[in-house]
């Protein structure tokens, strides 16, 4: 029998340059994550969460509002988050 367990999506996210573990259950949003991930990374500053970016080993930009299950990823890929530049438009 399947637990919940065997349903997580395990990803690794790369922070500064420091990969961490992390998991989540597929109706998770991406979104979800940015905090877990900067804290097992050790960064300080988590006040200003939604200036972080997650993005695939091309560079594209993943959206935080969708749900773990629907980017498809293999188990334990490697995903970036990243502090977003201040553009000023």
């Amino acid at each position: 029998m399947a637990t919940k367990e065997d349903k997580d999506i395990h990803l690794k996210v790369v922070v500064n340059g420091n990969g961490v573990p992390l998991k989540g259950a597929p109706t998770d949003l991406l979104g979800s994550l940015v905090v877990p991930a900067l804290e097992k990374a050790n960064v300080a500053d988590k006040s200003e969460t939604d200036r972080w970016v997650f993005t695939d080993s091309a560079g594209q930009t993943l959206d935080k509002a969708r749900a773990l299950a629907s980017f498809g990823f293999a188990h334990n890929a490697e995903i970036f988050l990243n502090l977003t530049a201040g553009v000023v438009g």
